[in-house]
């Protein structure tokens, strides 16, 4: 609040019996209410700034400055501490921030919102950092900026994509720390160092309400204001814990196949753009080898835009395990030996599978049409692995018309060392989708 150019504190006189006095006070009472903002706002009473001495504040006296405490708490980790309120920061007890979780993520892990194309990328970059094996990282504010590729000639807008994933609660504030010089002496104010909420607490426990849903978690937290604050009008409410939060991501539009995997896939040089039709077909391959629930994953998401939740329903599998099959599946995309397909292109690493295998080739590998699978193709193209393919090419199976002439026997694939009964079905699927469908019918 300002008062003639003067910062003035609007808080309880010291001697007041309900004012907060110290840190282990200040816990205590974000336990009993849940949530307290850290500055006031539209509610009376709904911040710390309104239940302690005004005096304390920035008298960097550990003992009685507020400001001092949200540095202690959040190290203390008893409680969670970051902007989620209306961008604005505060603390939020153990016992509401799944709720908070859950209602924020609209019940997604980031890996699972990004999956879903709900998140922009500038947010990508800042969580990656705390991805996977970074899962326990902490990191300083300006480390995160410098890693994800914030500043000059770089992203923009760093303070409000960290904002905006304190308040989705991915990130939170773990401590506050100064700079340390080449002597190793601290200098400067402290600087917030950024974790996740599950580092600190656990994925259990941050994620113990996913199975509520999103608006029946808001509709509590909201109902918990209204409890504690019965003369807050609701518009008040609804401001002061952000229901309509700024920065969220416009919905993207659908970019077609294999444009979008392309995308996904952010190698350096090769581009949606850029990709000739020979590589787009090589790609086709490199998707073949992937384990079956990984294919299936990227085929749904990719080529039919199914949704993580969509997808799941499918495979009768959750939405953030569908997150993790196709994490795996872009992984291993990339493995050298797989990425060679729709780096180098099809015609250049079919001759090299085939020289491998001192099996001649011929001297037209691909057509004209490279979109689509002939009869005159390598089983390759039909998207199998190549161990499924060496099996064939050893029973003299080499293109699609040779696969179709031995599928009409009873039984064909019993001789066939490595190929079973459910392999040789998900065969004559694919040849059926990929080619027998698309034959022109005649009149």
């Amino acid at each position: 609040m300002t008062d003639e150019e003067r910062w003035v504190m609007q808080g309880l006189d010291p001697e007041d019996p309900a004012c907060i006095k110290s840190a282990a006070e200040l816990e205590k009472y974000i336990d009993e209410v849940g949530f307290l903002p850290l500055f006031r706002g539209d509610i009376p009473g709904f911040s710390v700034e309104e239940h302690t001495a005004a005096d304390g504040w920035w008298s960097e006296d550990p003992e009685r400055d507020p400001w001092a405490w949200r540095q202690i708490l959040a190290e203390r980790g008893h409680v969670a501490y970051g902007k989620f309120f209306d961008r604005k920061a505060g603390f939020i007890s153990l016992e509401w921030l799944p709720v908070f979780a859950n209602w924020r993520r609209d019940g997604y892990d980031f890996d699972a919102l990004w999956d879903d194309e709900k998140a922009s990328m500038k947010s990508k970059k800042i969580m990656d950092l705390f991805a996977e094996e970074y899962a326990d990282r902490e990191l300083f504010s300006f480390e995160v900026k410098k890693l994800a590729g914030y500043g000059k000639n770089g992203e923009k807008n760093f303070e409000g994509e960290i904002t905006n994933l304190q308040m989705q609660t991915y990130l939170c504030v773990r401590n506050f720390k100064r700079k340390t010089s080449k002597k190793g002496e601290e200098y400067g104010w402290g600087i917030a160092v950024y974790c996740t909420p599950e580092h600190i607490w656990g994925r259990d426990l941050v994620t113990s309400c996913y199975r509520e849903d999103p608006g029946t978690s808001a509709k509590r937290i909201f109902q918990r204001v209204k409890e504690l604050y019965p003369e807050a009008e609701d518009r008040q409410i609804r401001r002061a814990l952000g229901f309509h939060m700024e920065g969220e991501p416009a919905p993207r539009k659908v970019v077609p196949y294999p444009d979008n995997l392309i995308r996904a896939l952010k190698i350096e040089g090769f581009t949606p753009e850029g990709a000739t039709p020979d590589q787009k077909a090589g790609l086709e391959v490199a998707i073949g080898q992937l384990r079956d629930k990984q294919q299936r994953t990227v085929v749904m998401k990719y080529k039919e835009h199914m949704r993580n939740e969509e997808i799941g329903k499918a495979l009768n599998r959750a939405a953030g395990t569908v997150g993790t099959y196709h994490s795996k599946a872009l992984g291993k995309l990339k493995w050298p030996g797989i990425a060679a397909w729709y780096l180098e292109g099809y015609d250049r690493a079919i001759r090299s599978y085939l020289e491998e295998r001192k099996i001649p080739c011929p001297e037209e590998v691909i057509r004209d049409d490279v979109s689509e699978v002939s009869g005159r193709d390598f089983c390759l193209r039909l998207g199998i692995t190549f161990k499924q393919s060496d099996a064939l090419m050893k029973a003299g199976i080499f293109t699609v018309f040779d696969l179709i002439l031995a599928m009409g026997k009873p039984d064909w694939y019993r001789p066939i060392k490595g190929i079973g009964a459910k392999t040789a079905a998900d065969m004559e699927k694919r040849v059926d989708e990929r080619y027998i469908s698309r034959l022109p019918v005649e009149q």
